[in-house]
């Protein structure tokens, strides 16, 4: 007989949870080793987990994990999207919005069709990884995380996702980085101007700062607002239509959220300072948790999800490289719009002080954009993905 974990109690419980990226976080930026640069934090942060739970150190299944991740998941995501300044984007880069937009779109696509080439060999319920892995790849590690929840992804499904969006992005970025050797034939191709290219240098000078500063009002502030979004989601949730097994009410509920989480942002709470900190501190305590609860018995036919997901970053290229023709953008915006898209917020700014310094605001600016259409086209993909079962 199995004996029970050595913490079952929720400060016990927590304690680890809250502990693991805490550790592993400040590892990260304390040593900078190599390895971090191939296997993030985020990859260790959900490892870690897998072990101590198959260790009976702590519980592969608790009520503990399912009420955190009831109100947690749609709060990081309110919290999140406060910062989206859809106005500014428009104003300042809205060819680049325009191209990440396809490049989106191309996520998807892409994703459907490596889907239809791969089924055969994928395990049950790869679409449901499908969708968290297209909400990643066009948004970041909270639309990963709120899509898997409101598709109900299994743990190890999570796990998979976590180590193909990772590993397809260790080849994915040297290309964003290195890809300004080629700028002379991509404007060619393009037909971009040097005036449309100085035109963003100058539209970002203006742009707004949000403080650094937080106070613990700002956090008061925050979390009431997320609370009643999340009431009002739930409220609304129950009088739409379900499409089984993809559109459910915690689906609806997700996407409701989403959406008031993006209105929010048109108010005076897009100014609240804070925001970014407390979504990624309720992610990250999440992807520990869903380490937590993976099976890795129930893992197979990873080798083909990893094909797949090349297969999917090579139809997002196209769409980029098409949309850059279309709205006549150099190889340095269009490098930006997609890794706003693939990288997020967190990458996004690096690749973008490689091509041109003055494209790093517009660079969060997209990221922001793609945090927003994150939640819908993850759940798109695996609506697409389910009909070609």
């Amino acid at each position: 007989m199995p004996s029970e974990p050595i913490f079952t109690d929720l400060v016990g419980v927590m304690a680890v949870i809250t502990m693991i990226p805490v550790f592993f976080v400040w590892l990260e930026k304390k040593t900078q080793w190599k390895i971090f640069d191939i296997l993030p934090a985020i990859i260790w942060i959900f490892l870690a987990p897998i072990f101590l739970s198959n260790l009976n150190v702590i519980p592969r299944s608790s009520e503990i994990y399912t009420t955190f991740r009831s109100f947690a998941v749609p709060m990081f995501i309110v919290i999140m999207l406060l910062d989206i300044n859809i106005r500014e984007v428009m104003k300042v880069a809205w060819r680049g919005a325009g191209v990440m937009v396809l490049g989106s779109f191309g996520i998807v696509i892409g994703a459907a069709i490596s889907f239809y080439i791969f089924k055969e060999g994928l395990p049950e319920n790869t679409w449901r990884g499908y969708g968290a892995l297209a909400g990643s790849w066009i948004g970041g590690t909270g639309n990963l995380a709120a899509v898997a929840e409101s598709l109900d992804t299994p743990g190890e499904m999570v796990g998979m996702v976590v180590l193909v969006d990772n590993f397809v992005y260790v080849v994915y970025f040297p290309i964003i980085l290195t890809c300004k050797r080629w700028a002379e034939r991509f404007n060619r191709f393009t037909r971009v101007s040097q005036k449309d290219i100085d035109h963003v240098f100058e539209a970002t000078a203006d742009v707004e700062k949000k403080s650094k500063e937080i106070h613990f009002k700002d956090i008061l502030t925050l979390v009431g607002f997320a609370f009643t979004a999340m009431l009002i989601a739930n409220r609304l949730a129950g009088f739409l239509p379900e499409v089984e097994p993809v559109l459910t009410e915690g689906t609806w509920a997700i996407l409701l959220v989403t959406t008031l989480g993006i209105a929010l942002s048109g108010t005076g709470l897009s100014k609240v300072p804070g925001t970014m900190p407390v979504a990624m501190t309720l992610t990250y305590i999440y992807m520990t948790m869903m380490g937590a609860q993976a099976d890795l018995t129930k893992i197979g036919g990873a080798q083909f999800f990893l094909i797949a997901g090349f297969v999917c970053i090579a139809v997002h290229f196209v769409f980029i490289i098409l949309g850059a023709r279309l709205f006549r953008i150099d190889v340095s915006m269009a490098a930006v719009s997609s890794v706003s898209a693939v990288g997020g917020a967190a990458s996004a700014p690096v690749a973008a002080a490689v091509h041109r310094e003055d494209l790093v605001p517009v660079s969060i600016m997209l990221a922001l954009i793609g945090y927003g259409l994150g939640n819908y086209l993850g759940v798109l993909t695996a609506y697409l993905c389910h009909l070609m079962l």
